[in-house]
């Protein structure tokens, strides 16, 4: 397992191609990391939470980036 490439309390954003997220259902603008998970598949997973709405959401790594 590598470790994870974003800490805690960092903004991100999805990225526009994320494969299993439909954008459409995801808002736009930035998020915060608010938890790091245990990979799943080898994969690192993140708690992140919209600075928008405030919903939180699970994400791959692969499917954000920083702000």
């Amino acid at each position: 397992m590598d470790p994870h490439k974003y800490r805690l309390g960092q903004n991100v954003r999805f990225n526009k191609n994320t494969g299993r997220v439909a954008m459409a259902v995801v808002p736009p603008g930035n998020f915060r990391v608010t938890n790091l998970l245990p990979d799943t598949q080898g994969r690192n997973q993140y708690r992140v939470e919209s600075l928008h709405d405030g919903h939180q959401r699970v994400a791959i790594e692969s499917e954000i980036t920083a702000q």
